[in-house]
């Protein structure tokens, strides 16, 4: 009788410590299974081919593209530029373009007519200007390359040669660059260049829209 009754003291005993514990237990457990998510995937890290460009601050690019001169038909314009980067943002930009008018509306319907000789129908200009990456990003053409962008504006001032006269003239525009890889890019953009013109009889503003493109490095 008396071992009976210390075999049942001492199963409640345990019974007793098993269940004081028992909490302790299933809440480490539960707290385990919920740190592990349900479902583990092996992602892999894609590496991304990205152009930067290091601490070149000087660009150097030609372009092409047409010019609408004023009167003087739309024309093949070509040209090319100097670049210094003053920071992330602004940049001086020292530019030169090449065309040649064509004929005047008058000069079609007339004939043999002439407003200008031909050496008169050289066009040239020069400007400085200062531009500002308006909004700087990026462009995926696949999973493996990324490639700097710019979109930016410009503006300045400078001379244009044309009619045989040289006239101050203004120009503004913007444009949108890509980084190809360190060193070169490509660039397209639009322009207005506004002076004051009087070869086909009273002086006003001409303004003549150029839209082009070029390849430009860095160094």
């Amino acid at each position: 009788m008396e071992n009976r009754t210390k075999h049942l003291f001492l199963t409640g005993f345990c019974l007793a410590q098993v269940m004081a514990f028992a909490p302790q237990v299933f809440a480490q457990a539960s707290a385990e299974r919920d740190d592990r998510p349900l479902i583990e995937p092996d992602v892999k890290p894609v590496p991304v081919n990205e152009a930067l460009i290091d601490t070149e601050n000087f660009e150097i690019g030609g372009f092409l593209g047409v010019i609408n001169i004023e009167d003087f038909e739309s024309s093949f314009v070509y040209g090319g530029k100097l670049t210094y980067h003053l920071s992330e943002s602004f940049f001086f930009e020292a530019g030169i373009g090449f065309a040649e008018g064509g004929q005047t509306s008058f000069e079609n319907l007339a004939g043999n007519v002439q407003v200008l000789t031909d050496s008169e129908r050289e066009y040239r200009y020069y400007n400085i200007n200062l531009g500002y990456n308006l909004l700087p990003g990026q462009a995926f053409f696949s999973e493996n390359y990324a490639f700097n962008t710019n979109f930016y504006l410009i503006a300045g001032a400078g001379a244009t040669d044309f009619g045989g006269d040289t006239r101050f003239t203004v120009n503004a525009g913007a444009g949108y660059q890509v980084l190809l890889t360190d060193s070169l890019a490509i660039d397209i953009g639009v322009r207005q260049h506004y002076y004051r013109i009087d070869v086909v009889g009273a002086e006003k503003t001409s303004m003549n829209t150029e839209i082009r493109t070029g390849l430009s490095l860095f160094f």
